[in-house]
């Protein structure tokens, strides 16, 4: 267990955490120079009125039917499962690897899948054009959240290709 020890170079840091706490809570009551200098006491500055509250915008993604959902995508030894996932536009599907390699996920139509997707976690446009995850490994997670309708293709790494089980798509309503 590491403890902390008094190090010349902790007091220094103690002594500047301390000043400045106590500034941040003293500050609301320092002295008005000129009413001090006028009554032979510090006053206190009048707090300032609370600011009305901006109004809150909805984000536009927030109306979309599918917003808060998720969708978990297993890969493992056997391939995909589900091979083909139908979602609402804004759902987000989660890629989890339960292999002990490692995977990525891969879709060729890269420029529409840029706009049709938010938020990416690991996702990313390539140079040669697909959008693509990065390498995740065992217990990991690639994701994305679907704003556009349309059906996405895509094939998974490190799953063999003969068979077809690295092959899947999602389907956005």
């Amino acid at each position: 267990m590491k403890t902390l020890s008094a190090r010349p170079g902790n007091i220094p840091r103690a002594r500047l955490f301390f000043l400045l706490a106590a500034w941040m809570l003293l500050g609301a009551g320092l002295a008005d120079p000129v009413s001090a200098a006028s009554t032979g006491s510090p006053s206190r500055r009048p707090l300032a009125p609370p600011r009305p509250a901006a109004p809150q915008q909805q984000p536009a993604d927030a109306q979309l039917p599918g917003f808060g959902k998720f969708h978990v995508i297993r890969i493992d030894r056997d391939g995909i499962t589900p091979r083909e996932v139908r979602i609402e536009r804004g759902s987000t599907v989660i890629w989890f690897n339960a292999t002990p390699g490692y995977s990525s996920v891969i879709f060729n139509e890269g420029e529409a899948l840029i706009r049709a997707t938010q938020s990416p976690t690991l996702f990313f446009l390539a140079p040669d054009g697909t959008y693509v995850s990065a390498a995740f490994g065992p217990g990991a997670a690639a994701s994305s959240a679907f704003t556009r309708a349309g059906n996405y293709s895509y094939f998974v790494t490190g799953l063999p290709l003969a068979e077809g089980n690295a092959f899947a798509r999602v389907i956005v309503e």
